[in-house]
Order: structure tokens, then sequence, then C-alpha cells
């Protein structure tokens, strides 16, 4: 946003500049303002970033190794992947992985029931996630039919932050509208 961000408050959405000094104590790009972050404004200025209770990053891209902040105080995220022929057990432990490591709660969430012909496969990915990542709460879901979303439903309760990981064309979008 040109040097501004994007901020969203009690009384609505709004642009804001970090502060000359809050810029220049940040000890790298890390510590600058980033989607999730809660901080202090006055007067149309950021003047400090609240403490993070969860953090997802990654190491920036390029040659340097600098950390990039994604996102900050997320309480939850769904790790959503497709019960259709790109399911990968390693790719989804690597996504859980990625969620424990920041913080956030996990729940798995499959998608496409309604492309699985045979329940007992359905029934046999269920477990064999359910074995792979122990006391993660794990829902076979079809946004076409609807059957499981009431329990994906019901683990959204009010003043607390989502975010939806997942591969591309697993369902995130439908399952977020």
């Amino acid at each position: 946003q040109r040097g501004a961000c994007g901020l969203s408050a009690a009384d609505g959405e709004t642009h804001a500049p970090l502060s000359g000094r809050a810029r220049h104590e940040a000890a790298s790009a890390a510590h600058l303002p980033a989607v999730g972050d809660w901080v202090l404004a006055r007067d149309g200025i950021i003047h400090a970033i609240l403490p993070r209770r969860t953090v997802f990053s990654r190491q920036a891209a390029g040659a340097r190794t600098d950390e990039q902040v994604v996102a900050a105080n997320v309480d939850t995220v769904f790790v959503v992947m497709g019960l259709d022929p790109d399911f990968n057990l390693r790719r989804l432990e690597r996504y859980l992985t990625f969620a424990w490591e920041s913080g956030a709660d996990p729940v798995v969430v499959l998608t496409k029931t309604d492309l699985v012909a045979d329940a007992d496969l359905c029934i046999a990915r269920v477990q064999e996630v359910e074995r792979s990542a122990p006391g993660v709460p794990v829902h076979a879901v079809s946004g076409v039919t609807g059957a499981g979303l009431g329990a994906v439903d019901a683990r959204l309760a009010g003043h607390r932050t989502y975010a939806f990981l997942g591969s591309s064309g697993v369902g995130k979008t439908t399952l977020i509208n």
C-alpha cells in the first residue's frame, strides 16, 4: 500500500503509515507489521506492533535468509486437502508442521468427498490422516452436497482468527464461501 498498512477497527477500515521511530526500531523486516498484527495507532499513524501470539513465517525469497512473516495472530488454521487423485499424505504433513510451528491450532478438512465413489476409501483416508496427526480434528466434507460442513461450521466461534491453508484447487474458497 505504498508505505501504508491497511487497518481494520471498530469504526471501519483505513490506511496508516508506520511511524519513523517504529520503522527505525524494527530489527528486521520480520518486525514490521504483517497481516493479522494488532497495532497501536494514533492520529492515523502506527506507533507500535503489539506482541504476536502466533506467527506464520517463511524464509524470504532470494539469496538472503531473512524471515518473512506471512500472517500473525491466527488462532486456528484449517489445513485443507482434497480426497481426489491429488491426495498426498506427506504434503498434508508438511502443512500441519507449518501450522504447528506457527502456534495456531490445526484442523484438517478433507474436501471433495462427493468425488470418492468408494465410501470405504473415504473412511480409510480419514483414518490415515488421524493416525498421521494424533489429536488433530479431521473432518471430511463436500462443498457440493454440504455433507460434513456442519462440523466445520461448529468450529467457528466469535472473536477468533482463522486461516485456510492448502494447495490450489482443494476447495478453500468453496469452504469460505
